[in-house]
């Protein structure tokens, strides 16, 4: 849906890596990749993983700003809204990893993505480095297309979220292309050297859908 951002993002990949990449791009690469760790920002607040957060209750009467809170109630944080707020993050529907920079300086979305205070999600710190990994990974060897029709023609992708808990996206078809016969290599030898097995994606659909 971004071609612009991809670009840029294999551009910094490029300088890192050279035209002929001999390795993939691994975390100790991180600091030398700002403008991919601010996709792994905007992604997380684009589409957060839970748009209402994890539900926590009230173990004692309280207020915040006015508001009465009473005991044992229910409070879900509302991540969605919180990453929308268009008093906080300009033009909030749209993909701008920039806007985490100057002179926008708009805040971080995992300062409220993974939860807040003692409750905070405990896995974060591997959730995000999973991510800037997928991400600077994939991008480092393919180009990521929209998929084709049946007449060959390019789908338009949309971007929505599914109903639930987990925030799911809408479904979409892209299509992932070696960027070049240098890094079709690089895929194949990484292949060979560390093989591969089917994943779980079928059990854990299985159990997103309630089938068995």
């Amino acid at each position: 849906m971004h071609p612009t951002v991809q670009a840029k993002a294999q551009a910094e990949l490029n300088a890192l890596l050279g035209p002929k990449p001999t390795r993939l791009p691994t975390f100790a690469d991180r600091a030398q990749l700002p403008y991919i760790s601010l996709i792994v920002e905007e992604a997380q607040r684009w589409h957060p993983v839970a748009p209402m957060g994890l539900p926590h209750r009230t173990d004692k009467e309280d207020s915040v700003a006015g508001y009465r809170i009473p005991k044992d109630a229910l409070l879900l944080p509302a991540i969605w809204w919180f990453t929308r707020d268009e008093a906080v993050y300009h033009d909030p529907e749209s993909f701008l990893p920039e806007r985490f920079e100057e002179p926008y300086n708009e805040p971080l979305a995992t300062q409220v993505t993974f939860g807040f205070g003692r409750r905070r999600c405990p896995g974060y710190l591997f959730a995000d480095a999973s991510l800037f990994l997928i991400i600077a990974q994939s991008l480092a060897v393919f180009d990521i297309k929209p998929g084709v029709d049946d007449e060959g023609r390019e789908v338009e992708l949309t971007h929505g979220f599914q109903a639930g808990v987990i925030g799911r996206p809408t479904p979409f078809e892209v299509r992932l292309l070696p960027r070049s016969d240098e890094h079709e290599k690089l895929i194949t030898s990484t292949v060979e050297k560390h093989g591969w097995k089917e994943s779980g994606a079928a059990e854990i659909r299985n159990m997103m859908t309630g089938r068995t």
